[in-house]
């Protein structure tokens, strides 16, 4: 028996890519905290609910099975693009529990696992202090809405003007389907760079 070995979920989970995200984070106090804890562990109850979380594994199958069709032609994964975006149009923001604070999203550099990311910031927050964290997947459009811990946020050495602290957050609160999403993304994204570094090798 070998001890301390990851089980399959775990290893799925520690999964860490580099990717882009349309991402927007803010400040809680503890009561919010608890709240929007409580509103992210009940979500997935509910006929409507199920009926969202089939949609966004519709999506997310979409999104494969295009990525594979561009391989072969971009034309006809462009047009699939633009037609499911015109579907899609009427409900594109799916209604996650929010916190009734309004930061715009910004497209962030981030290193990204099913527990936790980290990215370049522009103002330093507290350690273990709690936040309210929203991200869009580029490649589905999918929302995932969690909570999450400062696990630190230190200066980063040269400094940048713009974004002089480093963060890094473990997600403690994220609904199951959003996380399963997350890791199916992020393994999705993996499979992704392994086939373009073989077509590299390859020419």
């Amino acid at each position: 028996m070998v001890l301390g070995q990851d089980q399959p979920n775990e290893r799925r989970e520690n999964f860490c890519i580099n990717d882009t995200l349309y991402i927007q984070y803010d400040g809680l106090d503890q009561v919010t905290t608890e709240q929007l804890g409580q509103q992210l562990t009940n979500v997935d109850h509910g006929e409507a609910n199920q009926q969202k979380v089939q949609l966004r594994s519709l999506q997310t199958a979409f999104t494969i099975a295009t990525d594979q069709i561009d391989y072969y032609d971009r034309d006809v994964a462009r047009a699939l693009r633009i037609l499911n975006e015109k579907i899609n149009l009427p409900d594109q923001i799916i209604n996650e529990p929010n916190s009734g604070q309004s930061t715009a999203s910004q497209k962030k550099e981030v290193n990204l696992s099913g527990r936790g990311l980290g990215l370049l910031c522009e103002q330093q927050y507290e350690e273990r202090s709690p936040l309210i964290i929203q991200i869009e997947l580029r490649s589905s459009g999918v929302r995932i809405q969690a909570v999450a811990r400062v696990i630190s946020c230190t200066r980063v050495e040269p400094e940048n003007s713009q974004t002089p602290y480093y963060l890094r957050l473990a997600f403690t609160q994220m609904n199951e389907q959003g996380r399963d999403l997350l890791i199916k993304n992020i393994l999705f994204r993996q499979a992704e760079e392994l086939r373009a570094n073989n077509k590299h090798n390859l020419t």
